[in-house]
């Protein structure tokens, strides 16, 4: 008898954790079939880099949705920029979080003409024409500075937008400072991942949703099947995947998600220009 009670209290317990909010959030019906290019329709063959200006742009003018990343430099500018460090992308071993604005301006992307760009241009080109999904890209130590120095910026965007993070404490800011905003948890099945640690196996088990309580579940489409994911879907969270990189993968799938992340080709959707 002892321990079912206790089984029952560990289900409880667990259900609480992964719960997302409650309330289904009033843009939730925007992110029906909703198409998103990863890090905007980039193509290096074609001299255009992720997270380009050119590569935004284009994601807009086709139709799409946009996904972008964004940190804060040393200075306090807000960049658009996926990794941590300018290795992958510039080949510099620097950390864009110990870099001024100007400093960053003297790169450029996968050996292209294109710089990286801030947020406020980013938000400037795409000019309301699209969905973007941004994701914060910060450490625990840093997240109030850039979630403040963001929002400064969207709360004079006319565009629509819904926000995301891995890190759970930039949605726990947006949960208590901008509940309007439609907010997401990002995650994985870690247990699957090379490097794995115990926080990382909480955000892939999907506890930390106690903290940001996400409208919705940006997941890993390839674990499609986990349970945690299986339960946020169930008690109505809004479904994203990513990264599609196949027509095949989407069609596969289809059911289980409402927010398409993808890249590499081009899907046909209703209103997308794909000449």
């Amino acid at each position: 008898m002892l321990f079912i009670i206790i089984l029952c209290a560990v289900i409880a317990l667990f259900f609480y954790c992964v719960s997302p909010a409650l309330r289904r959030h009033p843009n939730s019906q925007l992110c029906k079939n909703l198409f998103v290019a990863h890090r905007g329709l980039h193509s290096l063959k074609d001299g255009i880099p992720e997270n380009s200006i050119t590569a935004i742009k284009r994601a807009a003018d086709m139709g799409y949705g946009v996904e972008i990343d964004i940190h804060i430099t040393l200075d306090g500018k807000i960049v658009v920029f996926h990794d941590d460090t300018l290795m992958r992308a510039c080949g510099v071993n620097k950390r864009i979080k110990n870099l001024t604005y100007n400093e960053l301006c003297e790169f450029k992307l996968f050996g292209t003409q294109e710089k990286i760009p801030t947020l406020d241009e980013v938000l400037k080109a795409v000019n309301g024409r699209t969905m973007l999904v941004i994701e914060f890209k910060c450490s625990d130590a840093g997240f109030k500075r850039l979630c403040t120095a963001a929002d400064k910026l969207l709360r004079q965007y006319n565009g629509k937008y819904i926000v995301q993070s891995f890190n759970p404490l930039p949605m726990f800011w947006y949960r208590h400072n901008r509940p309007d905003i439609c907010r997401g948890q990002l995650s994985t099945d870690f247990f699957r991942q090379p490097k794995n640690n115990a926080l990382k196996a909480a955000a892939g088990l999907l506890i930390l949703n106690m903290i940001s309580r996400p409208d919705f579940i940006s997941y890993d489409m390839r674990y499609v099947k986990a349970f945690p994911r299986k339960i946020c879907s169930f008690l109505g969270a809004i479904r994203a995947g990513w990264t599609f990189t196949e027509l095949s993968q989407v069609e596969r799938v289809k059911k289980n998600f409402d927010i398409y992340i993808f890249e590499g080709f081009l899907p046909e959707i209703k209103g997308a220009n794909n000449s």
